[in-house]
């Protein structure tokens, strides 16, 4: 399955909320495979209060959950880049 989404880079934990928040507004197919017990609670929690908790959270939380969400995504980039 091909999509045109693209994820948001991030140099701090600033962007990296931003970035998070747009993933799970975009919803794509390989979120499935996520199962950080952070992002299962921002993910089910009301939109507003999802930026609230990621700010409030550790910055290394924030990023670790960053970096799993980017290492998803190109692993699924990689994948359908050369089976579509």
């Amino acid at each position: 399955m091909y999509s045109n989404f693209k994820m948001l880079e991030a140099t701090n934990k600033e962007e990296a909320i931003v970035s998070i928040l747009d993933v799970i507004e975009e919803n794509p197919l390989w979120l499935n495979k996520i199962n950080d017990g952070l992002f299962l609670l921002v993910k089910s929690i009301e939109p507003e209060h999802k930026r609230f908790l990621l700010e409030r959270s550790l910055d290394e939380q924030v990023i670790d959950l960053f970096v799993k969400l980017k290492k998803e995504y190109y692993h699924f980039k990689d994948f359908t880049q050369w089976n579509y």
